[in-house]
């Protein structure tokens, strides 16, 4: 329970963790668009309002003489904001507008929402003179001095305006300022934080579902290695303590038996020894098995690799384990399916340990009677030996799990071979150090295979 709870909170920390960071990087995200987007959009309506700026101060300079000239001008002055060129002088102008000067026929068709705009003329006070365009009697006056300026009217909205001076001979003649309503700008930025937030909003959502489901998957393999540990030390647990209770209960017995001479003391002590020297051989290759697997692990082996002859290996491991078959009632053979040696690169130590836990392991499950066989062969690039024995076999649920640490099915528990359940692990991570597998291929009553592919040296 307390390992669910602490996974558990791990896992919302995990995904608490994910949210936070998507969360930002969405914000700063969405931030810099917005202003990436509002700076091009003030950029636009600066790059217009200097244009038309330049535009009609560029056709008024000529005709001003001097600054007084500036009112004469206004009165005659009535330029229009035009959509098209057809559309700026009306045909029943056409004649008057003929006798003015050529400022008074210039469509302004470079603005690009004339509707918006407005074009204010003022003296060298500041004071306007001519106002076109928006209706802006309700803009607070300003100086023409200042060339950018962004100001609201009384009901709040903004406008942005340019000023430029006019001059006639290095004299000030007054000033000409553009003007446009930033409203639709506004709408549009609004509209545009509106749509960042809520979609902001929506994907906040889905990253902290995706953070979950995300911090669940990160969490399978620890979670699966802490259980792997936890039965790993239950399981080293209990192969420690039959030896150490064996041991526990030969002395206590000793201790407990009467000494009634000499000779029956020594025969107990003789005895009580050689107990003892059973079960801390026991422990000492447990130990040992152990200490192999974490360096295998760690891939701390320090044995150099050579070429192996597999024919020989094979050959000795069959000689050598003839008297625990005989012992077993089990008959042990070999056939070497190849006319040539089968050479591999490796630890002959360690493919040595590796062979005999395979031909062991089928000797300790095979009962009386039975056979155990040992092939070798090859292909182009494997060398391929196979263990095969007329065994109990091993049910399918169990075959997933025979090469872990300490696991014995049940079959081999009930025999009591006094096996540590370390010898297939050691043998598969010994394979897999020589870039090898082992494949099982088991039937419960008909016996099992276990084939090792070696890449050939």
């Amino acid at each position: 329970m307390k390992a669910n709870q602490l996974f558990g909170s791990t896992r919302l920390r995990l995904a608490l963790w994910y949210a936070g960071v998507m969360a930002c990087i969405m914000g700063i995200s969405g931030l810099g668009v917005y202003q990436v987007v509002a700076h091009a959009y003030h950029r636009t309506i600066d790059q217009g309002l200097q244009a038309v700026t330049g535009v009609v101060a560029k056709q008024i300079e000529p005709v001003i003489q001097r600054p007084e000239q500036l009112r004469q001008v206004a009165k005659n002055f009535s330029l229009r904001l035009c959509l098209t060129k057809t559309d700026c002088i009306p045909t029943a102008e056409a004649t008057k507008a003929a006798q003015l000067p050529e400022i008074m026929r210039l469509p302004l068709i470079r603005v690009p929402d004339p509707i918006n705009y407005y074009i204010r003329l003022l003296d060298t006070s500041g004071r306007p003179i001519v106002v076109m365009g928006l209706q802006i009697d309700q803009l607070p006056s300003t100086s023409g001095k200042a060339q950018w300026q962004t100001v609201n009217d009384r009901q709040g909205i903004r406008y942005r305006q340019v000023s430029l001076p006019l001059q006639r001979q290095d004299q000030p003649g007054g000033y000409v300022q553009v003007g446009r309503s930033l409203q639709d700008l506004d709408q549009n930025l609004a509209a545009l934080r509106w749509t960042l937030l809520l979609g902001c909003a929506i994907a906040l959502l889905l990253v902290v579902v995706s953070s979950w489901w995300l911090a669940g998957l990160a969490m399978q393999p620890i979670y699966h290695s802490y259980r792997k540990m936890q039965q790993f030390t239950a399981d080293a647990a209990h192969e420690f303590r039959t030896p150490l209770a064996a041991m526990q209960a030969t002395i206590e017995a000793t201790l407990r038996f009467p000494r009634k001479s000499e000779s029956s003391t020594v025969e107990m002590t003789e005895g009580v020894l050689a107990v003892l020297q059973r079960q801390t051989l026991r422990l000492s290759e447990l130990v040992k098995d152990l200490l192999l697997l974490t360096r295998i692990d760690q891939r701390q082996l320090t044995g150099k690799y050579l070429h192996c002859c597999l024919n020989d290996l094979i050959s000795d491991l069959v000689e050598e384990l003839a008297f625990l078959a005989v012992k077993e009632k089990v008959e042990l053979s070999m056939q070497l399916q190849v006319p040539d040696s089968v050479d591999v690169l490796g630890d002959e130590e360690q493919l040595y340990r590796l062979v005999c836990n395979l031909i062991n392991n089928a000797i300790q499950a095979t009962p009386a009677g039975g056979q155990v066989r040992v092939l070798l062969n090859k292909d182009e690039q494997y060398a391929m030996i196979q263990v095969q024995d007329t065994g109990l076999g091993i049910a399918l649920t169990d075959q997933g799990r025979i090469f872990d640490r300490f696991y014995r099915v049940e079959q081999d528990r009930s025999r009591h071979t006094g096996g540590s359940g370390l010898g297939l692990p050691i043998a598969l991570a010994i394979a897999q150090a020589h870039y090898g597998t082992i494949q099982v291929r088991s039937e419960l009553g008909k016996g099992s295979t276990f084939t090792l592919h070696l890449p050939l040296g």
